[in-house]
């Protein structure tokens, strides 16, 4: 038998291997009693030693010696035949089923890993198996026995009787005429041998002597040999190897798992969907799979020619092709099952095991050899004597004078049959034997010889067989080269096309193969593989086509593409052999040349061809990724394909689930979850207990915290300082939201008992519309005690009721109950998670049942897994540092008071300068009491609260009483003092117990200029310590963003009334300039706040009253566009009459003046009262707030210094109409006045004017709008025109609406010098 697998031969031991001389072998049966003690048989028995341990020699016809090295013996018994073709077909079969390798090695390619078989077994047994059970052929010799041994047993009492007849048993089957089964080489004159096995541990050594002698004496010392075996008892150890494992022959056996899992197709219709994307058309296909299996009919496909049916019949030796399964095997050839599991060699010592190796040496040496020098020098002498005589004229001519190629002529078959007493077989044998016993020098020679007389006799299948093996003599010899391959390549393009005979090509092939291997000519070994493959036999050009991939990587350079390509081919031809398991390796082996290469049709074919393949050898999870590779972003498929593509993805996942639901929650292919876009909102504001109240907008989930979060910091800053009374610490900003552009260093905290959100985006990447439902969060709880909770329990069948309940009670999720996702869409999904224990918790995921909306019926419940995200290093320190994302890491406080802030509602559309009243509403909803309640604001110009008792003076009002430039003032407390409120200050008691509320008044005021306003109030509330360590504040956001609508522009001009009298007096210009034609406007008040002068209470001139109006509130009003003027006159107060240190109260009130101008009777009038109040709009105005990043060089010269001015302040009324809704609004506008005759408005019109500020000393020697000192002279009161410009002043007796361009005080004092 030939052995090739496992032994790592080398292209000329491969060689050597398959053309080893054949030794026939015949036992008698107690022969095979003997040799069956050990488990084997005689053959078997042989086959580890059947390599000759030293080298031999034989002389050829000139008398040379030649050294044969290495030669083995291919012992056979006589009674084997070759199977039929049913069985040969399910061995060749078996072979490659039952030959496996998961050792795989990485070869890198053009940059690509490669996961490559270290060995491919399945190809070496194919090839065994495809050598062994072929037929012996006319046309060649090295498959024909050249001996024959004659096993005895030295027990025998008649051995000289059971030798003869068994000589006589082997002489009747040389001798019959034509020749059958089996072949022998020389069939008059073949050497039979005998050999005596003897038992050491039961025969008489004597007795088998004798016997030994006798045969000796009866066939020649020369032929008879005995050997000593079985040493040891049967029920003793051996000490020696078991040889033989490797060389037994298993005989094709029947597994439930091979028959239903790796067989071939049952149906065509199975084998297209294996092998094939669906909605495709595969009617080749299918005609293949027909053909497929009619070709079990056919003749046998390894034998050039078969027995008659009744010589298959009558023989003992035949196999019936009416019933597989009840298929005689011969034992002495194939093992069974039993047998071939069973240890071997249990009787025989270790000088038993050299005995074999020794008889084996000494039958090549004594008996063999001399028989083969016989041989060889008849047939010598044969072919020389018979040299250049020609069996007709005909052929004779033919020779000599037409020139012969395979293909030419109209008939391609053998037109010459030759006996075998002819000088071309005899040539041909002569070459058989040279080849077989290492002489290939002269075996070339005979070849050469044969295939020319071959040629020119047009027998074509004698020429290709002449050809192949001239090819090997010279591989052999050392001396190919290009001619000697072609002679291969001739004889393979011969038996194809000429001889048409596959089988013979395909062995030609892989000797070739060999050949060209071992002189690196890949190329070629791939070109004649491919040339093998054919519809003919699937398995074949499988395995051929995976061997030619293999040479395209190593040839020079490494064509990886055409690799990939072959493998698929390759793939494609072991899936339609029924091969699933080779089928299923090979395309994932191609997979890895085409991933991610934007061939995305073909990926999309190898994975399905993946998945089904991995679905039929019940590999579940490989084929669910395979069918989730198909439903990835950026597939080209069409919807139809898509959606069978979830379909069956999805069947796969739920069978998968039934065969392992161990397995529990399965992770999704569909949708896809934006990692990225995952959001954690650990701050979730309580619902309000009032309806009509607006709770705190705080943080949302959808939040942007990128735009304002620096100005939201900086007041948590001042606030948490605040707090602290100036203790040093370091001020980390609290953080509630949690996102890809905010991510979580550290986990976040969540209380006890109040709700979490949660959102993420889910993409659906196919085109079919896809449905979800049974959404819920998968989460994971380490309480306190260690102790794991988790909702998967929920999932799985085998937990309990009660650990079910336990889970659903500690964590309470809401959500939406279904969500339907377009094709090809986003959605994003949002979770509210409410905790009733403390521990660490850890969202894993969103479970789900996703179903196509198309076809509903068919759902899978499985996950949606987050994945921890890693962090961008923000500084060249951590850039080393693997940062993980913990937003999905919360760790739950217990319960910590809560606060509740909500607002009466605000308009979001105001007025410029209105003034509006919010009531806050603080409760708290925790079960312990609130210490201290702090509210700090980014605009405190525009918000004034009325409880507040301790208001300080502010600096700027507190700089027009005594010089602070010696003051010792601390910028940054100044900053904080202008933005920080307390709120609720009870000395000794708590700022808001626990479930208890309280109401505060505050004033918003609108800014002076028309667009959008935002404004941000941060309530700051700390926590008894003894509630909790980890929380030691929490703070609650809310924020205004409100549209401010043009309604009055104002002016005012300080001028002197009265020439002669030097009065001063208010010049005053209005204007509606709200867009509304309906809109109505009514001054109620003027107010003078002046440190010099104030209001004469009976002298108001209205200028022109054309414009002023009838009003649905008063008499007086100014329509849209409609403006009015005023003058008022002032006078100056005595020297200011405060006390050493005023309160702030005190000081408005003796500042302040007020007129009446043009009141709304029926409209409530709210907004000047409180000018004189601490916390009136008046103080705001006249505080200059500092801006938080404003320098100490800056802090300092506007605290030591003061501008004189008097404050021009107009409350008003409005009547407004939007949407049949109308609404009353008042407000304030202020204009300062710096000097006579300048002009200030509100809102500002043009370049704030930059005044000269005045030193310390000055600021209070100086007077508002002092005029010039000599006070007779009228002109010196009027403004001045230019030198060029002619006087162009006319006299006034009223003395009214002066006007001039606006100049500097220091201005007007120059020019009149």
């Amino acid at each position: 038998m030939i052995h090739l697998t496992g032994q790592n031969y080398n292209a000329r031991d491969t060689i050597k291997n398959i053309f080893s001389p054949l030794i026939g072998v015949l036992s008698s049966s107690l022969a095979d009693e003997i040799c069956h003690r050990n488990n084997l048989s005689f053959v078997e028995l042989l086959q580890p030693f059947a390599k000759l341990p030293n080298d031999a020699h034989f002389r050829d016809v000139s008398g040379t010696s030649v050294s044969v090295r290495g030669l083995r013996l291919n012992f056979c018994d006589v009674d084997w035949r070759p199977p039929q073709t049913v069985l040969a077909r399910k061995m060749l079969n078996e072979s490659v089923t039952n030959a496996h390798n998961d050792k795989t090695k990485v070869s890198t390619i053009a940059n690509i890993d490669l996961e490559l078989p270290t060995s491919e077994p399945w190809f070496e047994q194919w090839r065994e198996t495809f050598l062994t059970v072929q037929f012996p052929a006319e046309h060649e010799f090295t498959r024909h026995l050249l001996s024959c041994l004659l096993v005895l047993s030295s027990a025998d009492p008649q051995i000289v009787e059971t030798a003869q007849k068994l000589t006589q048993r082997v002489h009747q089957m040389q001798s019959i005429t034509p020749q059958k089964l089996p072949k022998w080489f020389q069939p008059t004159d073949v050497l039979n041998s005998y050999v005596v096995l003897h038992e050491a541990s039961q025969g008489d050594l004597s007795k088998a002597q004798q016997g030994f002698e006798l045969l000796k004496s009866t066939f020649g010392d020369n032929k008879c040999f005995l050997v000593s075996i079985n040493s040891l008892e049967p029920n003793t150890t051996s000490d020696i190897q078991d040889y033989w494992a490797a060389y037994i022959k298993r005989q094709p056996k029947t597994d439930p798992m091979t028959s239903s899992e790796l067989s071939a197709p049952k149906t065509p219709q199975e084998a297209v969907s294996v092998i094939s994307m669906p909605a495709m058309q595969m009617s080749q296909l299918l005609e293949g799979a027909a053909a497929q299996e009619n070709d079990l009919t056919m003749q046998h496909p390894l034998s050039p020619m078969q027995e008659s049916a009744t010589e298959a019949i009558n023989s003992k030796f035949s196999i019936s092709t009416e019933s597989i399964a009840s298929q005689t095997i011969n034992p002495n050839v194939w093992a069974s099952e039993r047998d071939a599991d069973a240890p071997h060699g249990g009787c025989l010592a270790s000088r038993d095991v050299d005995n074999l190796r020794h008889f084996v040496q000494d039958y090549a040496v004594r008996a063999l050899i001399p028989y083969i020098e016989h041989l060889v020098a008849i047939l010598a002498e044969g072919v020389t004597n018979k040299k250049g005589v020609s069996k007709s004229l005909l052929s004779a001519t033919k020779r000599w004078f037409v020139t012969s190629k395979p293909g030419a002529g109209t008939n391609n078959q053998n037109a010459v049959i030759y006996t075998n007493e002819s000088a071309e077989l005899q040539t041909r044998k002569l070459g058989d034997l040279y080849f077989m016993f290492g002489h290939y020098n002269l075996a070339f020679q005979s070849y050469h010889q044969a295939k020319r007389d071959f040629n020119a006799d047009s027998a074509w299948q004698y020429y290709a067989g002449a050809l192949e093996m001239a090819a090997l003599s010279a591989f052999m010899l050392g001396t190919a080269h290009r001619k000697t391959y072609d002679y291969m390549e001739d004889a393979i393009m011969c038996y194809l096309t000429v001889c048409k005979l596959q089988q013979f090509a395909t062995r030609a092939t892989l000797l070739s193969m060999e050949c060209l291997k071992t002189a690196r000519l890949y190329s070629e070994v791939a070109k004649q593989l491919i040339r093998m493959t054919s519809e003919e036999s699937d398995l074949r050009s499988a395995l051929l086509l995976e061997q030619a991939a293999y040479c395209f990587l190593v040839t020079n350079p490494p064509m990886h593409r055409k690799y990939a390509f072959h493998i698929v081919l390759a793939g494609n031809r072991f899936s339609r052999a029924g091969q699933r398991k080779h089928a299923y390796r090979c395309y994932r082996q191609a997979y890895q040349v085409f991933q991610q290469r934007q061939w995305s049709l073909a990926e999309d074919h190898i994975q399905y061809t993946v998945a089904k393949q991995a679905y039929m050898l019940k590999q579940l999870e490989e084929a669910s990724r395979s069918f989730a590779h198909l439903l990835r972003p950026g597939s080209l498929q069409s919807a139809q394909q898509q959606s069978s593509f979830l379909k069956e993805y999805i069947l796969t996942q739920n069978e998968l689930l039934k065969r392992s639901p161990e397995l529990g929650l399965l992770p999704h292919a569909l949708p896809q979850v934006v990692q990225s876009s995952v959001r954690v909102l650990t701050l979730v504001q309580p619902p309000s207990s009032q309806p009509p109240q607006v709770p705190a907008s705080n943080i949302d989930i959808n939040s942007n915290l990128t735009a304002d979060e620096a100005i939201w910091n900086k007041i948590e800053e001042m606030l948490v300082i605040t707090a602290a009374s100036n203790k040093p610490f370091v001020f980390k900003p609290s953080r509630y939201l949690y996102t890809k552009q905010q991510p979580a260093t550290e986990c976040p905290l969540a209380v006890q008992g109040e709700p979490i959100e949660l959102a993420v985006t889910l993409s659906n990447s196919v085109r079919c519309p896809i449905a979800l439902s049974d959404i819920d969060l998968l989460w994971r709880l380490t309480l306190d005690n260690e102790e794991v909770l988790s909702n998967l329990c929920v999932y799985e069948q085998s937990a309990d009721s009660a650990s079910k309940a336990a889970v659903s009670a500690a964590i309470k999720t809401s959500c939406l109950a279904t969500l339907d996702l377009a094709e090809q869409a986003e959605q994003l999904l949002h979770f509210k998670l409410t905790p009733k224990l403390t521990g660490r918790l850890s969202i894993l995921g969103v479970v789900c049942r996703v179903a196509a909306k198309a076809d509903p019926a068919a759902s899978l419940l499985g996950l949606l897994q987050f994945e921890t995200q890693r962090i961008k290093p923000s500084t060249a320190k951590q850039s080393s540092q693997t940062l993980l994302d913990s937003r999905l890491s919360i760790k739950l406080v217990p319960q910590v008071p809560s606060l509740c802030v909500s607002f009466s509602p605000v308009p979001t559309e105001l007025l410029a300068g209105e003034i509006v009243p919010v009531s806050i509403t603080l409760r708290n909803l925790g079960i312990a009491p609130i210490d201290e309640i702090y509210l700090g604001c980014d605009n405190p110009r525009c918000v004034t609260l009325l409880d507040q008792h301790h208001t300080e003076m502010p600096l700027t009002i507190l700089s027009s009483l005594r010089d602070l430039s010696n003051e010792k003032l601390v910028k940054d407390k100044e900053i904080r003092r202008q933005r920080v409120y307390r709120l609720l200050q009870r000395p000794g008691q708590a700022a808001l117990d626990a479930q208890q509320g309280h109401t505060i008044s505050m004033w918003l005021q609108a800014p002076h200029v028309a667009g959008t306003f935002t404004l941000r109030l941060l309530f700051y509330y700390a926590l008894p310590t003894a509630v909790n360590g980890h929380i030691k504040y929490r703070l609650v956001r809310h924020i205004w963003q409100v549209q401010v609508q043009s309604c009055l522009q104002a002016e005012a001009t300080c001028v002197v009334s009265n020439a002669v009298s030097r009065e001063l007096g208010l010049d005053v210009s209005l204007r509606n300039v709200h867009a509304s034609q309906s809109t109505e406007v009514y001054i109620n008040a003027l107010s003078l706040y002046s440190k010099d002068y104030s209001l004469k209470p009976n002298n108001l001139y209205i200028m022109n009253k054309m414009e002023i109006c009838q009003g649905q509130a008063g008499n007086h009003c100014l329509k849209s566009a409609k403006c009015c003027s005023f003058q008022c006159r002032m006078q100056e107060k005595n020297d200011e009459c405060v006390q050493d240190k005023p309160t702030l109260k005190s000081l408005l009130q003796a500042r302040l003046s007020r007129l009446e101008i043009m009141p709304a009777q029926q409209l409530e009038q709210h907004a000047a009262v409180h000018l004189q109040e601490p916390h009136s709009f008046l103080a705001n105005e006249e505080t200059v707030f500092f801006n938080t990043n404003i320098s100490t060089e800056e802090f300092n010269a506007s605290i030591a210094s003061y501008v004189p001015h008097a404050t021009v302040a107009l409350s008003w009324s409005a009547l407004m109409r939007k949407d049949d809704v109308q609404r009353v609004a008042s407000g304030l506008h202020f204009i300062k006045l710096y000097n006579l005759y300048e002009t200030g408005s509100c809102p500002a019109v043009g370049d704030t004017l930059l005044r000269r500020r005045l030193s310390a000393d000055e600021t209070h020697k100086k007077r508002e709008f002092q005029l010039p000192e000599d006070a007779g002279n009228e002109a010196a009161s009027e403004p001045l025109a230019a030198d060029d410009v002619a006087d162009f002043w006319e006299p006034n007796e009223h003395y009214v609406a002066q006007r001039c361009i606006l100049e500097d005080e220091s201005f007007v004092l120059s020019a009149r010098a």
